[in-house]
């Protein structure tokens, strides 16, 4: 290479450090909206396919979400606010005057930038990933299904049980009356009607 390009390679050296603080900011900013699109895509994907509400799970796995879902908003929270951190320094901070002075600051500044960059990048991760946990138990761990209770309204009475079998000509129950479990056989022409029962 020739003296000139070495002197202008120089120049733009001299120029990058100068500049340095800069292009972490914009790096910064560019991480800080990636990962923020991020937190709010893993948002929508939760409310569009989450539970409504946590009381269907069994006891101890409710609390497990519950808990994952508190530490993923904190992660949440405390990756945004490092990242804009980051992006555009801490609020209220005095521009330096001096030339060594804001040579040492800049030079802190930027140390200050990266770590928060990184902070951030770990606890928005971090934070996904037990939104994602508590997805997953929220969809894994949820109480069996209660058995299918019926009340089947006759001429002679209510009767409530645990559907067996429904066939047009019968419908078969099992009713637990006094702890003992039997099987009653309704016939189809005098059954009135047919409905969902919580308990009997």
């Amino acid at each position: 290479m020739s003296a000139g390009t070495d002197r202008r390679w120089a120049e733009l050296a001299r120029e990058l450090e100068f500049g340095q603080l800069d292009v972490l900011r914009k790096q910064a900013e560019g991480w800080r909206n990636g990962l923020l699109g991020l937190t709010a895509l893993v948002t929508v994907v939760t409310a569009l396919k989450g539970r409504d509400d946590l009381s269907a799970l069994e006891t101890p796995w409710r609390t497990v979400a519950v808990w994952l879902l508190v530490g993923a908003f904190l992660l949440l929270l405390a990756g945004s606010l490092f990242a804009v951190r980051a992006s555009f320094g801490r609020p209220g901070e005095r521009v330096r005057l001096g030339g060594q002075v804001l040579r040492e600051w800049t030079l802190k500044e930027i140390g200050r930038v990266r770590r928060a960059v990184y902070v951030s990048a770990v606890a928005l991760t971090l934070g996904v990933a037990l939104v994602v946990g508590a997805l997953f138990v929220s969809w894994t761990k949820s109480e069996e299904p209660s058995a299918d209770l019926v009340k089947v309204t006759t001429p002679a009475g209510p009767l409530c049980g645990e559907l067996v079998a429904y066939q047009p000509d019968k419908v078969t129950l099992i009713r637990t009356t006094g702890g003992t479990e039997r099987q009653v056989v309704v016939p189809g022409a005098e059954v009135r009607k047919i409905t969902p029962a919580t308990s009997c």
